[in-house]
């Protein structure tokens, strides 16, 4: 038998860290660099030498050092530009670098052999041009110690030994000393020069080292954030959808019992209690759904001109009473002829958040709404005299599940959402924002919206009152949760509707074959690898045009865009008996023309 191989071990590699750099690496792709360069100025001067000497020089010997001169210059050339990527250690490519200098250093060093056959002008000439070249070498070696005095030493110090030590016909003692003097305090002055010259680069490197670590430890807390921040989303998505399958079961069946004629007066007071209860959880649900929304860029601004009094005047009487009954004065002040460019359920929204915000943390005193014009904008101030937010805490009200005074996490307070829906969703309606905030006095906040031409006023019309039933449908039901079905067959049937059940595409088929139905309730996310938008698709293969709607407790951005690109209604779960009933007359309102 076959001894079974082993499975391959899962290996995590770790993320690639940049290379430190080294200033002897950067010394080294210098002088890579310049050896392209370094060797004509030096071969010219040598010819140059070559000309103003061949009067009092030995021709042969001349000519011999000429060519040591120039041949250096060629190995170097040759050599040097590929030394950094060499395959050989560091050391060893160190090594030919200092030795190339310093044979280089020996062979223009050896002009001072003919000294003693030079004039007093042909020896300050060659003085001046090996210095001005030995000057040079510190750029075009950075400096580095070794390299630079392998070159340095036997030019400079040859110098010196020469103007002190050649005797020639009328020589003046003192001058050829103060020349030794000055060759050798060049020598060190310019050892020096190389040295810092040397010191900066170090330091430099130092520098870009740490930053690089810098960086690389910012791009690792960068893509923990990123990762951290998508496992949220992703459990957010998964523990949302978790939660609103059931609950929208259970909404079904609160739906389905208070509609229940033989239901008696004390049930249906429980009935009503357990409905606000679930209500209450499925807007907390929604507010992590509405976070998902806009951060998938899915929700759309239907801007248009309306009078600001429309969206403020219904809010007034439905907060006028919550407002008496706690003891606290509020009041809107809005002129019926200030127009806004907007979106009216999104400013809505926003305007109800911040009223919620104010009617929460304030126990007694005013809680005022003002508006006025100010050029191009509309300026809403939303004031209140509650507890007011410390300042430490002014830069976060506005990020998720931030509470300012909720330690106790009550639920009935809400997740603390609400503050950053209102940001996301004033940056989608080009509202600017401004909140000030004092402990013990109060929070001010000031929006200031687009203003709108009243002649673009949409002409009004009235929407025609939704039936309290539907007429009789065959409603095809697809969902892969037994429970769901059930309630949605029990609410569907109070509706007067005829529903059709089945748990997945397949039978969606079959059912759709034998019945064929007027609607398409689908749930987006299915067993396996079945989804409710697959089911719509094939069932429009079967019937064109057939009307359908998606339910679904997902929030994954990524399945909210798919919806969104299919050109489909999605209701999130839970989903209450009105919504349900509205959607589906929108949507077989919506797709008559198409049957026609």
């Amino acid at each position: 038998m076959t001894a079974a191989t082993p499975p391959e071990p899962t290996r995590f590699q770790a993320p690639t860290r940049p290379v430190p750099l080294h200033a002897e690496v950067e010394v080294l792709a210098l002088i890579a660099r310049q050896a392209h360069k370094v060797p004509w100025p030096v071969g010219l001067a040598a010819i140059f030498v070559l000309a103003i000497t061949w009067h009092q020089v030995p021709h042969a010997a001349l000519l011999i050092w000429t060519a040591a001169v120039i041949g250096m210059q060629i190995v170097r050339r040759s050599v040097l530009p590929g030394l950094p990527s060499r395959a050989m250690s560091h050391a060893a490519r160190m090594r030919t670098a200092i030795w190339l200098s310093g044979i280089n250093g020996v062979a223009q060093g050896s002009a001072v052999l003919f000294f003693y056959t030079m004039t007093d002008l042909q020896r300050a000439i060659v003085s001046i041009l090996l210095s001005g070249i030995t000057a040079g070498a510190i750029g075009t070696t950075n400096g580095h110690p070794r390299i630079y005095n392998a070159f340095a030493y036997p030019v400079m110090l040859g110098l010196t030994l020469s103007w002190a030590l050649s005797p020639h016909a009328g020589a003046v003692w003192w001058i050829d000393a103060t020349m030794s003097f000055l060759c050798l305090a060049f020598l060190i002055v310019q050892s020096g020069l190389a040295r810092d010259q040397y010191r900066s680069l170090s330091e430099s490197v130092a520098m870009r080292n740490a930053q690089m670590q810098l960086n690389e430890q910012l791009r690792g807390a960068l893509q923990t954030a990123e990762e951290a921040n998508a496992a949220k989303t992703r459990f957010l998505a998964s523990a949302s959808h978790d939660l609103r399958q059931p609950l929208h079961t259970l909404t079904l069946f609160s739906a389905a019992l208070q509609q229940s004629p033989e239901l008696p007066t004390s049930a249906r007071e429980i009935a009503q209690h357990m409905d606000r209860t679930i209500r209450n959880l499925g807007e907390q649900l929604s507010g992590l759904l509405d976070l998902s929304k806009l951060d998938a860029g899915i929700v759309e601004a239907r801007r248009q001109v309306l009078r600001l009094s429309e969206v403020l005047h219904p809010m007034a009487q439905e907060y006028a009473a919550e407002a008496d009954s706690r003891g606290l004065t509020f009041t809107v002040q809005c002129d019926d002829s200030l127009c806004i460019d907007s979106d009216k359920l999104l400013l809505g929204r926003v305007i109800r958040n911040l009223l919620d915000n104010a009617f929460k943390y304030s126990q007694h005193g005013t809680i005022a709404v003002t508006t006025q014009r100010q050029g191009d904008w509309v300026v809403m101030a939303i004031k209140d005299e509650g507890c007011g937010i410390p300042h430490a805490m002014q830069q976060h009200v506005f990020e998720e599940f931030f509470q300012v005074s909720n330690p106790e996490r009550d639920q009935r307070k809400g997740l603390g959402l609400g503050l950053s829906i209102v940001k996301r969703l004033c940056s989608l309606l080009h509202i600017d924002m401004e909140l000030w905030s004092e402990p013990g006095l109060g929070t001010r906040v000031v929006l200031s919206l687009p203003a709108g031409d009243e002649a673009r006023l949409p002409r009004m019309h009235h929407e025609p009152a939704l039936p309290s039933a539907l007429p009789e449908l065959n409603v095809l039901v697809v969902d892969d949760e037994a429970d769901t079905r059930l309630a949605m067959q029990t609410l569907l049937r109070t509706m007067g509707c005829t529903p059709l059940l089945a748990d997945g595409t397949e039978a969606a088929l079959q059912m759709a074959s034998a019945t064929p139905p007027d609607i398409v309730l689908a749930d987006f996310r299915l067993r396996g690898d079945d989804s409710g938008l697959q089911a719509i698709q094939q069932l429009r293969i079967q019937h064109p045009g057939l009307p359908a709607l998606l339910i679904s407790g997902d929030v994954a951005q990524d399945r909210l865009q798919q919806a969104h690109a299919a050109g489909l209604r999605m209701l999130h779960k839970p989903v209450t008996a009105p919504v349900l009933l509205q959607a589906i007359i929108e949507t077989l309102t919506e797709s008559e023309p198409s049957q026609s």
